[in-house]
């Protein structure tokens, strides 16, 4: 397990092809919260950073030994190292974490660094990542998707997935209902997204 950095940071994992998007307004909000904070962060762009998220033939045959082929999931094992936060944002597609999200986690949550075998489950070596937030946008009420949907991204990605690699507690946060918002519900979403990270001193 990476030793935790003595000035607490965040990795900001962000997911969005389109600058103009109100993902990257949540990104801006997210950042300008912490920013406030005087928290320490780093910004990890998937698509800025042109990250390939399938697998490939050769990283799989590697992948029981844990060794990262691909030089930016190398640098992104660096980041988590480093932070004792985790935030995600990114859209919901399908119910889900894009898998451009879905491969980060495939190709750098690899064994040895992230999680170790033991025949009953997994012991996950990242008790250094206090809390993960994941903040979304979806078509889809938040409700609808919590109460019809199964409410996978909490349950799978942050009490499952994340509990398993040994991360703390952590939510969903979810702007639902795009589509039919207006410009005064986005505003006042992201204000209170930058303000429940400026008040988490």
């Amino acid at each position: 397990m990476a030793e935790k950095s003595a000035e607490p940071t965040t990795l900001i994992v962000y997911c969005h092809p389109w600058e103009g998007s109100f993902n990257h307004a949540v990104l801006e909000a997210v950042c300008a919260g912490l920013a406030r904070a005087g928290r320490a962060f780093e910004v990890c762009d998937l698509y800025a950073d042109g990250f390939e998220p399938a697998m490939t033939r050769e990283e799989l045959a590697r992948y029981s030994e844990g060794v990262a082929l691909d030089p930016l999931v190398t640098r992104y094992q660096e980041q988590l190292s480093r932070a004792d936060r985790l935030v995600i944002v990114s859209p919901v597609w399908w119910n889900d974490l894009p898998a451009m999200v879905r491969g980060w986690l495939d190709k750098v949550m690899l064994p040895g660094f992230s999680w170790d075998a033991t025949g009953a489950g997994l012991a996950g070596k990242l008790q250094h990542i206090e809390r993960v937030d994941v903040y979304t946008t979806s078509s889809n009420p938040t409700d609808y998707m919590r109460e019809r949907l199964g409410n996978g991204i909490q349950g799978t990605v942050i009490d499952a997935t994340f509990w398993q690699l040994g991360c703390g507690g952590g939510a969903w946060h979810n702007f639902g209902g795009i589509d039919a918002s207006t410009p005064e519900q986005r505003a006042a979403w992201l204000a209170q997204v930058e303000g429940e990270l400026t008040e988490e001193r």
